[in-house]
């Protein structure tokens, strides 16, 4: 058997935890602030200084959020992309908090020294003409959040939701920097202050601008067309893409790609699905993709030959740069995808180390491959399966229940504990679980790696 740990040569770092990140991410946004501090502005008691760092930080933090989730592979394989859409969605909520409380804070001390006439500030900053990019930056910031958090009430669909919110993105953060350079103290520092907070608004709205315009075009020089699409299980398909020329194009398994089968590049109606092939399947790439949504549930309109784009690939939810005596998959759901595409690497690789595949689903007739993973068992020397079913079936073998700590606990000796790597894909409320159960058993957070399959 073989000794080696590494699994494939570390073409690429692992990214960063969470926890690393969110510090990284905290003392970044903070560098304008200790920048102003340089600007010898005299303040006026404790409260002043906070909020003025406050106010700072949040509108880097703002300024930050398409960088953080703009699909851009050098940052993605650093943060990597489920933590930084992970970040962008909470750091999202504290800034569209304090953004609309923004007005109602810097007039605090006016409700608490003379409350009677506070309302009227309030009224008169709002009109003021030297305030207008600021209350327009703030109404749109609030029609922004209350988009997001009725879209599903207002049935606003997944394509429009993203082009409104890369409108409404653009839209507050050039109101918000004109608002910051010409209003209050920042209205006060020195000309390369001002210049910062122009230059970091060009760069995420550039980033935008390469989102929707340039990334079309390349994708536009290597089409895809579909080679087929069929069932697989109650609920699961398989499409299959293939390249549509010769162009060079590569990926790692357990990456994913967003795909756009409009027909055209420029229109945005494209979704990210996990690739369930590996990178010996080219010039075909599979996935396996479960009905959750309007686009899921008209698979079976796609016709082989239809001309397809992607972008990507993605993530590092991968086997390279990563060293382990073992490695263990946690799939709920579709997230057999991504760890199917590991699973089929593993088994091109002849892997001889122990591999463990924890596959759960509602119910059996929703599990997708299990000939080709038991014909894997039979060809792979240390590598089983286990199942989980919330409803159990007769003449099935398997955990009835959910994927939870105590069934983890019963899967995981102490040696998986200190030298295996874990890969949990699924659901977002599954992998949240699922990482949780694995810290709580004294996984080390450097041998957890997860994607959630969401990026609403």
């Amino acid at each position: 058997m073989s000794t080696s740990k590494t699994l494939l040569p570390p073409t690429q770092r692992p990214p960063l935890t969470f926890n690393r990140m969110l510090l990284v991410y905290i003392l970044l946004v903070s560098i304008p602030f200790v920048y102003s501090l340089t600007q010898k502005l005299e303040y006026r008691g404790i409260y002043e200084i906070v909020l003025t760092y406050l106010n700072i930080m949040v509108f880097a933090a703002l300024l930050a959020q398409y960088p953080l989730a703009g699909r851009i592979n050098a940052i993605s394989r650093v943060t990597g992309l489920d933590n930084g859409m992970r970040l962008h969605r909470k750091a999202g909520e504290l800034i569209a908090l304090f953004f609309l409380l923004h007005p109602f804070l810097i007039l605090a001390p006016r409700f608490l020294l003379s409350p009677q006439r506070a309302w009227g500030d309030v009224w008169d900053t709002a009109i003021a003409s030297e305030a207008s990019t600021g209350v327009f930056a703030w109404a749109v910031m609030s029609v922004w959040v209350l988009m997001a958090m009725y879209k599903d009430k207002l049935k606003i669909s997944y394509e429009a939701w993203r082009i409104s919110h890369g409108i409404g993105f653009i839209a507050v953060a050039i109101l918000g920097t004109h608002h910051a350079v010409t209003v209050g103290r920042h209205g006060r520092y020195e000309i390369w202050f001002d210049l910062m907070w122009i230059a970091l608004c060009a760069v995420a709205v550039t980033i935008v601008s390469y989102i929707y315009f340039v990334q079309p075009a390349k994708q536009k020089r290597r089409p895809f067309k579909v080679a087929h699409v069929k069932k697989l299980a109650a609920t699961d398909w398989d499409l299959t893409i293939e390249q549509d020329g010769d162009f060079p194009f590569d990926f790692d398994a357990g990456q994913f790609l967003w795909i756009n089968t409009s027909g055209n590049p420029y229109n945005r109606t494209e979704h990210p699905f996990s690739i369930a092939s590996s990178p010996t399947s080219l010039p075909k790439i599979s996935f396996i993709i479960r009905e959750l949504g309007d686009f899921t549930s008209q698979l079976d309109r796609l016709k082989p030959g239809q001309k397809v784009f992607v972008d990507g690939p993605y993530g590092v939810f991968t086997l390279n740069g990563r060293e382990a005596s073992g490695i263990a998959l946690i799939a709920g759901g579709a997230g057999i995808g991504p760890n199917l595409g590991i699973l089929r690497q593993l088994q091109s690789l002849k892997e001889e180390r122990p591999v463990r595949l924890i596959y759960g689903n509602r119910r059996y007739d929703q599990m997708v491959c299990q000939d080709e993973i038991a014909a894997i068992e039979s060809d792979l020397p240390d590598f089983r399966q286990t199942l989980a079913l919330e409803q159990g079936q007769d003449g099935i073998d398997a955990h009835i229940g959910f994927i939870d700590k105590q069934f983890l606990a019963n899967q995981i000796d102490d040696d998986m504990r200190e030298n295996w790597i874990f890969y949990v894909c699924g659901p977002p409320v599954m992998v949240d679980a699922v990482t949780d159960h694995l810290r709580a058993l004294g996984i080390p957070e450097k041998q957890i790696l997860f994607e959630q399959l969401s990026f609403a």
